[in-house]
């Protein structure tokens, strides 16, 4: 056999390979004897007819195709192994003109060869300069337990005019140039008057109307708006009072914390509230951090990033785009203004950072042998699996589920030992 390799690029080759026909004979002569064997002539038990019969009723092209992609499928492998290149990618094969035995060309996607710098002093300089000391401040804690009163306030219906911090209960239609507009609609609405639920100039018109009114009133959309074609724009709401409630607050104090479970005293609770905050902060800081981190790893590293890895990440970042302002229009997908072209731009300096990211962090893997034991993979399998709804766990591919886990516990290890360094 023999074959030649050009790098095209992002870890894509192009092969030609050439088998004599002393090579192909070796394929081709198997898979002609299996089709030879199972010719069945008219007066003639099974694989007792004369060969020259038994050959013409052989269907050629049939066992060449079959005898081709036996060749193609052990030749490419023994290439692979040689050159310890590991496919990513279906090949894409091309069977060429040849008097004699095989010629093919493959393309081929192959896991690039990544080559780090220094990647310990570039984590632990890293770590050095960018960690922020965290400080979880009084008013967080207070504003925290504001929060708690506030799911825990009584409602009384009352039949007098609106007014900040009662809660209001109401559907609101918008319009533009008499039109109903989409995703500026809503049914059964209850929210806290005051609160800046609704854009400016929403609320504030509320404020003195009483159960049973309808307010009409226009609205100029903040020229800030996340939704691009309402900034700036003019809607004429309708909204339906159905209900008015007084709220009252409980008061704050050893009897009410005691009613929340494991708490005898507010002090306790506010001390509760001060370690779940701080740790919550320790934890973004470490996640912010870390970005810091392999940002700079990513730079000091040298790889090619492949078609093939970027597309399906960006296919799989698309789609969840997609869901996510399916769920904020609440409307459904289709009042998503953006094409998939254009979710597809924006999202692909994010994706490419992602797969350079995972290629970093597997080299590393790799270089400090930091591999996920069986049991962390379960473990972290487990825990995936436990915080997803009963109905839709079944449906998850056990495959799938072992890589994500693999893939999740060995970035863990790699994260952990980068902040040993420290």
């Amino acid at each position: 056999m023999k074959h030649t390799s050009k790098n095209l690029k992002n870890s894509v080759f192009e092969l030609e390979v050439i088998l004599d026909q002393k090579e192909f004979l070796e394929y081709y002569q198997p898979v002609f004897d299996k089709a030879l064997s199972s010719v069945h002539l008219k007066g003639f038990r099974p694989g007792t007819a004369p060969k020259e019969m038994a050959s013409q009723a052989v269907n050629n092209e049939k066992v060449f195709e079959e005898a081709v992609h036996k060749a193609v499928s052990v030749t490419l492998k023994e290439i692979t192994f040689q050159n310890e290149w590991q496919l990513i990618d279906q090949p894409k094969i091309e069977v060429l003109e040849s008097p004699t035995g095989l010629k093919y060309k493959a393309v081929i996607s192959v896991f690039p060869e990544v080559k780090l710098g220094d990647y310990r002093k570039t984590a632990k300089k890293a770590l050095d300069s960018e960690m922020k000391e965290v400080k979880v401040e009084d008013r967080e804690i207070d504003d925290s337990i504001k929060y708690i009163l506030n799911s825990r306030a009584k409602l009384t219906r009352v039949n007098r005019e609106a007014k900040n911090n009662d809660v209001l209960d109401i559907d609101f239609a918008g319009f533009a140039d008499g039109k109903a507009l989409d995703g500026t609609s809503g049914k059964a609405d209850s929210f806290v008057l005051g609160d800046g639920k609704f854009i400016p100039g929403f609320e504030e018109n509320l404020i003195g109307k009483k159960e049973g009114e309808t307010a009409k009133f226009t609205v100029t959309f903040p020229g800030d708006y996340w939704k691009a074609d309402m900034r700036n724009r003019k809607v004429d709401f309708e909204v339906k009072i159905h209900g008015v409630y007084e709220r009252q607050m409980p008061e704050l104090n050893d009897e009410f914390v005691k009613g929340l479970g494991k708490f005898e005293s507010v002090e306790a609770l506010r001390k509760n509230i001060r370690e779940g905050m701080t740790k919550e902060k320790i934890d973004k800081e470490k996640e912010r951090v870390r970005l810091k981190m392999m940002e700079q790893l990513v730079k000091s590293a040298r790889f090619d990033l492949p078609d093939v890895m970027l597309a399906r990440t960006l296919d799989g970042m698309v789609q969840e785009y997609k869901d996510y302002s399916a769920l904020a229009f609440k409307g459904g997908e289709k009042q998503n203004p953006e094409t998939d072209e254009e979710i597809r731009k924006k999202l692909e300096d994010k994706a490419r950072q992602s797969v350079a990211t995972n290629l970093v962090l597997f080299q590393i893997a790799k270089d400090e042998k930091l591999e996920p034991t069986p049991q962390e993979v379960e473990e972290d399998a487990n825990r995936y699996l436990a915080s997803m709804r009963r109905e839709h766990s079944k449906d998850v591919d056990p495959q799938k589920l072992y890589d994500y886990s693999y893939g999740m516990v060995q970035n863990r290890k790699v994260f952990e030992f980068l902040e040993g360094l420290k």
